[in-house]
């Protein structure tokens, strides 16, 4: 019996939380000012930012109020939010860009770093990772450098990102849907996950 997609995932999950946590971690302490020093004065820039979001909500919250009295009527309500929105975003432009490229930055960090890792990960345990061993299953075929390299790198991580995870799904449908259970990584890759202690080719 071919290895089932939960079981597979869940041991993807297994290995990858850890790496997660301290990629997390390292971003809290160090990697997040390295970051931020691109952007002079980036935590003061983003105070202002905060307050000016406050100021913003409360006097949205003020017509609100002025709505629920009857104080003013709906045509007025929505003239005037749609007015404070627009003001908002033009005053804040210059923020909202400054976070939008740390995020970024952030986001790419995260990435580049869990791919490398992930991939050093199973190159040193030849594919038989802790989450694998865990759940009981086992990477079996022409297991080398490159193709743990398409396996792990391009066909999972990249795919599944850039396909916006809709490569989860495809995945998932072949597991699911298929005989042989096999993902394109499978194929690619020239390797397969059995469960552990079975050598059977079906």
């Amino acid at each position: 019996m071919r290895v089932g997609f939960f079981r597979r995932l869940t041991a993807f999950l297994l290995d990858a939380m850890p790496i997660i946590m301290i990629l997390s971690l390292l971003l809290s302490l160090f990697v997040g000012d390295l970051l931020k020093s691109s952007y002079p004065d980036y935590d003061h820039k983003i105070s202002i930012y905060q307050e000016n979001m406050d100021n913003y909500y409360d006097t949205l919250n003020t017509y609100k109020t002025q709505l629920d009295a009857e104080l003013l009527e709906i045509e007025e309500y929505e003239a005037m939010a749609l007015s404070l929105q627009d003001d908002f975003t033009n005053n804040n432009e210059y923020f909202i860009s400054i976070m939008f490229a740390y995020y970024l930055n952030v986001a790419i960090y995260f990435f580049i770093s869990f791919t490398l890792i992930n991939y050093f990960y199973h190159l040193i345990l030849k594919g038989q990772t802790i989450g694998r061993k865990m759940m009981k299953i086992e990477l079996f075929g022409n297991i080398t450098w490159f193709n743990l390299l398409l396996r792990e790198v391009l066909w999972k991580t990249v795919f599944w990102v850039f396909t916006f995870s809709a490569g989860i799904a495809i995945d998932w449908t072949l597991i699911a849907f298929t005989r042989k259970r096999k993902t394109i990584r499978d194929y690619l890759s020239q390797t397969e996950l059995r469960h552990s202690g079975t050598s059977y080719p079906f």
